[in-house]
Parts: C-alpha cells; sequence; structure tokens
C-alpha cells in the first residue's frame, strides 16, 4: 500500500476501504496513537463476517498470551461456511518470536485476514518479517500534535453527523490535552445526551465536568485580569468541588495558559488575527491573552510559570504535608497573584 501524507488522511482512506469491504490478507495496525489503531481493528472486526458467521471465523488473540506455533496453526485454517475467517492479533508487540510465521506471511492464504494490532509500538522495519506483511495494508499511527487534534475532532463530529464550535474544540483540548481517547470518550457521551446537532462550548463544560462560574478557565481569566478576590474565591470553589486528580489535570491549562502569555508579549503591536495565529488559538480568546500580557511583566510570567511547576510537584506528593489538592491551588494562586 502507498504510503499517504498523514496519520489523519490514512485512516480516513483505509476506514472508507474497509466500509466498501477492500480487505487484505495481511493487516498491520501499529503506532502512538492508539485510537486510530482500536478504530480501524473494530471496524475490520464488525466488516469482515456476519454475526452467524463469527462463532467459527474469528479468532481474537492477545500477543502475550499467544504462542507463535500456535498462531501460525489458526491462520492457515479455511473457513466454515464463510468466504472469509478473521484472525485478529491484538497487543501484538509482545508477541515472542515472529520469525516462525514468516513462511506464512510469505504466501498468505487469500481467505484468511490477519490483522495484527501493535499498541504504542512498532515492528522494526528492517527485518524480513515487516517486508513480507508490507506487501499487505500498513497502517501506522504516529502521534498527533495539539493543533492536528484541533484539527480532527470537527472531522470526527462531521462523521458522526454532528457539528461542533471551535470555542468547545479549544476547551476539549486544553482539559483533556491530545488524549484522543479520552476525547473521543467524551465526544461520544455528548452525541447522547446533546439532542441539538451542534455541540458547543457550554456542553464540554457540563460534560467534562466543571461548573461554568468555577472552572479553570474562568481562573485562569480571573488571573489574567489580575482579580485578587475572583481568582481566590473561583480556586477555593474549585478546590471544594473537585474530584479526585481533576487539580492536577487543571496544572496543564494554567501552565499552557502563562506560557502563551509569555508568548504574547510579542504579538502585542500585531494584530488579533496575527496575534491568534501566533499564539495558536482561536481569536475569539486574543483579548485575554492581551489583558493577561499588560498585566504581568516577564518576570512575573516566569515566577507564575514556577510556581505552576512547583503546585504539579506537590500534587504528585512533593513537600505537601497534610494539605489536599485544593489547598495546593489555593496557595499557588496567592503565589502567583503575590507582587
Amino acid at each position: 500500500m502507498a504510503k499517504q501524507t498523514g496519520t489523519i488522511d490514512q485512516f480516513l482512506s483505509l476506514s472508507k476501504r474497509f466500509a466498501s469491504k477492500d480487505w487484505s490478507p495481511l493487516i498491520l495496525l501499529q503506532g502512538e496513537e492508539t485510537w486510530f489503531v482500536d478504530a480501524l481493528t473494530a471496524q475490520i472486526e464488525e466488516g469482515v463476517l456476519t454475526q452467524a458467521e463469527r462463532s467459527f471465523n474469528q479468532t481474537v488473540l492477545y500477543g502475550k498470551d499467544t504462542k507463535p506455533n500456535d498462531l501460525a496453526g489458526i491462520v492457515r485454517r479455511y473457513p466454515m461456511m464463510s468466504n472469509y475467517q478473521l484472525v485478529v492479533l491484538k497487543e501484538a508487540q509482545q508477541l515472542d518470536d515472529w520469525e516462525v510465521l514468516l513462511p506464512y506471511l510469505e504466501s498468505p492464504l487469500p481467505s484468511t485476514i490477519f490483522v495484527m494490532a501493535f499498541k504504542n509500538a512498532k515492528m522494526d522495519s528492517r527485518t524480513k518479517v515487516y517486508k513480507a506483511i508490507s506487501k499487505g495494508i500498513v497502517f501506522t499511527a504516529d502521534k498527533l500534535r495539539d493543533y492536528q487534534v484541533k484539527g480532527w475532532i470537527p472531522q470526527f463530529c462531521h462523521l458522526k453527523g454532528r457539528s461542533i464550535d471551535s470555542a468547545a474544540v479549544e476547551m476539549l483540548v486544553d482539559l483533556l490535552g491530545a488524549d484522543l481517547t479520552l476525547i473521543h470518550n467524551e465526544l461520544e457521551k455528548m452525541f447522547i445526551t446533546v439532542k441539538d446537532e451542534f455541540i458547543r462550548q457550554q456542553h464540554v463544560e457540563e460534560q467534562v465536568g466543571f461548573n461554568r462560574e468555577y472552572n479553570v478557565f474562568e481562573l485562569q481569566s480571573a488571573l489574567g485580569m489580575k482579580d485578587f478576590n475572583r481568582s481566590i474565591q473561583i480556586a477555593h470553589q474549585m478546590g471544594v468541588r473537585a474530584e479526585k486528580g481533576d487539580i492536577h489535570r487543571m496544572v496543564s491549562v494554567l501552565y499552557g495558559f502563562f506560557n502563551k502569555v509569555v508568548s504574547a508579549h510579542y504579538f502585542m503591536s500585531k494584530s488579533d488575527q496575527e496575534m491568534a495565529a501566533g499564539l495558536g488559538v482561536n481569536p475569539y480568546f486574543v483579548k485575554d491573552y492581551r489583558t493577561a500580557a499588560r498585566n504581568y511583566t516577564m518576570h512575573d510570567l516566569e515566577r507564575a510559570l514556577g510556581q505552576i511547576k512547583y503546585l504539579d510537584l506537590r500534587l504528585k506528593g512533593l513537600h505537601r504535608g497534610s494539605a489536599g489538592d485544593g489547598d495546593l491551588l489555593v496557595e499557588a494562586v496567592l503565589a502567583i497573584l503575590k507582587n
């Protein structure tokens, strides 16, 4: 299969191919962006055989629990009352000895569809085994950058017959990072709970569990304006309402905000569109970064970033004593606002 330019393009192309029942005897799915690997694996499992055919013709194995000699025998079986048998090897990177399979991989049965799904790993492309497999389908899911994730989310929603606004996309990535599995899980929930076609920022706030008045975005806005009372109030309420792990997930959002404020200093004389492009944010949020850049000197920002790093360490257990997560957040906010 010819190599395509990117993970998303290759995924969409393969998904379309599999939807048209165009299979290959050998299918290698690998790479760090495991959501794409899992999604294609699931599509193959649903698409090759009918429900009635699966009892006799579908075998799902795991690399750690599979002996290569046994696998070599399984893939050589012929299907029963079906055109195909499907063999799916999950966590294939844990299979001991691929060389045992080389004779089969060099001459696979057209009636067997053998799927090798690697988890957070790739097969060594220099080996004879890889060269044999590469005559079939090879999909490599490279890790997406934040901007690529933000570009993928609307595409994914469109595939599901839904739409999402840019502010909701920004919030999803800010809250959940570039973890596609987590993002897709939350989106799937919203597809069920949000009856309107359009996913908006308020839906993300409600779904991810952040109170509209007391959330990390309201906190960074208050900090950006150097509103002492509001910042402390929000931090305190977030600490009271947060579930386990919530405060720690907020740390990267706050760090990302102040890091962008540093960059905003260099775009103050530019237009809003130029600043938005330079910071990689929606133009709607530019005013917040301009305000924060006016309120924080570079020295202030260095201190703020240092305090957020220290908060991260304390949340992980360093020098925290008996303080709760909420208490640590309030202390960090006080330190950031200190003149």
